[in-house]
């Protein structure tokens, strides 16, 4: 068995820039404007819970575990939606789950998560594998020393198995997913300030509203198939959404079923395909961690593509997809507005403060991790996971809230990944510069350009 780099050799993995004290507001504003990740001081890597004050905005970044139990567990519904996030997404995802709070949002959530437990994916598998292999196939073809950018590729990966997720062979559904997958179009720092409603740009909302209302027809013609007594299709997503119950016999109409839609199309293919991307770039730059995996794959595989009872058979794999997810985080940070006066860990969080937890710093946080920045999947070996709180690993949030698609997206990396590294090895291309890139997910900036090997 290879054993693990060391750390005197280990390279230099990308990185945004890391300001050495805290940002002026005006300075945050800036920055946050290009990069969210670049706003954060070395305090906060050193410090398990720090405030600041932003344009009277009390802001807390908790990053101890303890804390963060409080905040996303047990007293969950103290910490809501941030308003400025929910006011920014609130014309287009209207009911959705993602902008909601209280009852309206437990009903939401209790009639969608039968529908997207791990239970609920699993006979979607070999449409996953199918479509990876078409991809591997494309791949194939890429002549030898071309340059490709390998995100584009997954992207376009992505969008497919997950248009057949949500709507079987109807392929009119895929433009809409690409576009929702990046909605609402270009981030702005002041989408997450508390500005008063005569700062508001109601030209925005408009437009926000105008881009998801595009789709209503659309949406609307493949619910009512799927309501009518002569669907003969699949039991796709939308299919499962009309299907979906509560124990009264409770169900979502169709314009919350369209919502919600909307909502997971938003999420469900950049929070998939951020993690694909990074994976390649770690592999690449550890030649030793790309080589356990090659042995793993081939002894549980021997070349041919996984069914779900593989993947359990497959820990090294999984461990390398989780420790791409402490590194390069799919969602990077996430803000809540404090409802009431709380204690957490001690300190008195105050009403009306802004609360965030950013798995970016979590993760690489020097009190919780051991060499943070480097790359080590052993992390994420049973032992070494007993020994942490459940609460210093994020990749899909936790406790009630947490993201509700993350059986599916999990599920997909693992056979993306288990297909493609049998058939590829992917090579960075020199001096081109990355740079992990913040706002709703966490982006390579400039892409990963690549060149691919096959084996």
């Amino acid at each position: 068995m290879t054993a693990v780099e060391p750390t005197d050799t280990a390279p230099l993995l990308a990185m945004p820039p890391r300001p050495a004290r805290p940002l002026s507001a005006w300075q945050m504003l800036k920055t946050a404007g290009s990069n969210s990740l670049a706003i954060w001081d070395d305090a906060v890597f050193d410090e398990l819970i720090v405030e600041r004050r932003y344009l009277q905005q009390r802001v807390v970044v908790i990053s101890d575990p303890n804390g963060i139990q409080r905040v996303l567990v047990e007293n969950f519904a103290n910490y809501r939606r941030a308003d400025a996030l929910r006011r920014l997404l609130l014309p287009a995802l209207g009911t959705g789950i993602l902008i909601n709070d209280g009852e309206f949002w437990r009903r939401h959530r209790s009639l969608l998560n039968p529908v997207l437990d791990y239970r609920s994916t699993v006979p979607d598998v070999p449409m996953l594998v199918e479509w990876t292999e078409a991809l591997a196939n494309h791949l194939s073809a890429v002549p030898r020393g071309e340059v490709i950018d390998l995100c584009a590729g997954l992207s376009v990966l992505a969008t497919i198995t997950v248009g057949h997720f949500f709507a079987g062979a109807e392929r009119e559904i895929d433009l809409m997913l690409a576009r929702m997958a990046k909605f609402p179009g270009e981030r702005r720092a002041t989408d997450f300030i508390p500005l008063p409603v005569w700062l508001r740009s109601p030209r925005r909302t408009r437009a926000i509203r105008a881009e998801a209302e595009q789709w209503y027809p659309l949406l609307d013609r493949l619910i009512a198939a799927r309501r009518s007594p002569d669907y003969a299709g699949g039991n796709d997503l939308l299919w499962r959404l009309v299907q979906a119950r509560g124990k009264d016999g409770d169900r979502l109409t169709d314009g919350e079923i369209r919502d919600e839609v909307l909502t997971l199309a938003n999420g469900g293919i950049e929070t998939t395909l951020r993690a694909m991307c990074w994976i390649w770039y770690l592999l690449a730059m550890h030649p030793w961690a790309e080589e356990r995996l090659d042995a793993e794959l081939a002894a549980v595989l021997g070349g041919r593509s996984p069914n779900a009872e593989d993947l359990s058979q497959l820990p090294y794999l999984r461990r390398v997809i989780e420790e791409t997810m402490r590194l390069y985080p799919p969602v990077p940070v996430m803000l809540r507005s404090v409802a009431a006066d709380d204690i957490v860990c001690g300190r008195k969080i105050v009403r009306g403060s802004i609360a965030v937890i950013a798995p970016w710093i979590v993760h690489r946080h020097r009190r919780l991790w051991s060499d943070p920045d480097r790359f080590d999947p052993e992390r994420f070996s049973p032992g070494q996971t007993a020994a942490r709180s459940r609460y210093a690993f994020l990749p899909f949030s936790a406790g009630p809230r947490a993201c509700v698609a993350a059986s599916l997206a999990m599920l997909q990396v693992q056979l993306m990944v288990a297909i493609l590294a049998q058939r590829f090895r992917f090579r960075l291309v020199p001096d081109h510069r990355i740079e992990p890139t913040g706002w709703s997910t966490l982006r390579p900036g400039g892409g990963i350009r690549v060149t691919v090997e096959p084996r």
